[in-house]
C-alpha cells in the first residue's frame, strides 16, 4: 500500500482516480490556511451607531460620502425630528446627497409633509434624476396634499418625459383636489403641459368629469379637445354627461363628445344607440 502526505495527513493511496486526492489536498491546504488567518473580531471593535445629533451634524458635510451615509441612517431611524434638516440638506451641493435626502423624506412618507416645499422646489433642479424623484417623493409624501399641485402641474412640461410621468402620478393620487389646476392647464400653449393634464384627469377619473365636460362644451380649440380625449380615458363614468351632450350641446361639442365615445367604446355602445332613437322619434 503506497502513502503520499498531504499538508500533514497521510493519505491511503489505492488505484483510484487522481481527482480524489486532488479534492483531499485542496480540502487539506483550506483547513491549513484556516487555522493560520485571524478571526475578525465582533462586538469590541465594531463602528457604534451614531446618535441623531451625531448624524445631523454629518448632514451638513461638504464629504458627499460622510453627508449620503448620514442621510441613509436618518432613513433607517424613520428620524421625524430630522425631516427639517433633511429638507434644508435638500440644497446640497452634491448630486447623490440631494437624491439620498429625498429618498430619505420618501421613506419616510406622510409625515414628512413640512418638506413639501423643499421637494417642491427639488422639481426645479437642473439635474433630471433629481426632479423624477423629487416628483416620486411628492407622490409618497403629498398623498392627497392640495399643497403640492401648484408645484407638480408647473412641472407637468418638464423636458424630460420620465419626470413628466412621474408628475403625472403623483397628480393622480392626490385626485379630485389636482383637477381644477389640471383644467387651467388644458388651455397651456405647450403641448407637453396639455397632453401630461389630460393624461392625468383621466386617470383620476369620475371626479374629474364635472369639469371636463364644462370644458367641452364651450367648444374651444385646445382645451375642449383635451377634454374630449381624457373624457375618452375616463371611461364609463362619463358616458351618461357624454351622451347627453350629443343631443344638447352645440355640433362642435356634440362631435366632440360622439369622439370621446368611440373611445371609450362597449360600455358606450348602448346608451348611445338608444339617444340616437330617441333623437329620431317626432
Amino acid at each position: 500500500m503506497n502513502t503520499k502526505a498531504e499538508a500533514g495527513i497521510v493519505v491511503n493511496v489505492r488505484p483510484r482516480s487522481k481527482a480524489l486526492l486532488w479534492a483531499l489536498a485542496v480540502i487539506a491546504s483550506a483547513s491549513v490556511l484556516m487555522t493560520a488567518l485571524p478571526l475578525p473580531s465582533v462586538g469590541a471593535d465594531a463602528a457604534p451607531v451614531k446618535d441623531l445629533s451625531a448624524l445631523l451634524n454629518d448632514l451638513n458635510s461638504s464629504d458627499p460620502a460622510v453627508a449620503s451615509q448620514a442621510a441613509t441612517e436618518i432613513k433607517n431611524q424613520h428620524a421625524k425630528q430630522a425631516i427639517p434638516a433633511l429638507a434644508q440638506a435638500i440644497k446640497h451641493p452634491n448630486e447623490i446627497v440631494r437624491l439620498t435626502v429625498i429618498e430619505a423624506l420618501s421613506e419616510i412618507g406622510p409625515d414628512a409633509a413640512p418638506a413639501l416645499p423643499a421637494l417642491a422646489t427639488a422639481l426645479k433642479d437642473k439635474d433630471p434624476m433629481i426632479r423624477e424623484a423629487a416628483a416620486l417623493a411628492l407622490l409618497s409624501v403629498g398623498r392627497q396634499s392640495p399643497a403640492a399641485v401648484p408645484s407638480l402641474v408647473s412641472a407637468l412640461g418638464d423636458e424630460n418625459r420620465r419626470v413628466r410621468d412621474s408628475v403625472v402620478l403623483a397628480l393622480v393620487n392626490i385626485g379630485e383636489a389636482a383637477v381644477p389646476d389640471l383644467i387651467k392647464a388644458l388651455d397651456s400653449k405647450d403641448q407637453a403641459v396639455r397632453s401630461s393634464a389630460t393624461t392625468a384627469l383621466g386617470r383620476i377619473g369620475g371626479p374629474a368629469v364635472p369639469a371636463l365636460v364644462a370644458v367641452l362644451k364651450k367648444g374651444d380649440s385646445h382645451s375642449s379637445k383635451e377634454a374630449s380625449k381624457a373624457l375618452g380615458e375616463v371611461g364609463a363614468p362619463a358616458v351618461g354627461p357624454l351622451i347627453e351632450l350629443l343631443t344638447t350641446a352645440k355640433p362642435e361639442a356634440s362631435k366632440l363628445a360622439g369622439e370621446s365615445l368611440v373611445a371609450i367604446g362597449a360600455p358606450a355602445v348602448p346608451p348611445r344607440i338608444d339617444a340616437l332613437l330617441k333623437k329620431k322619434q317626432p
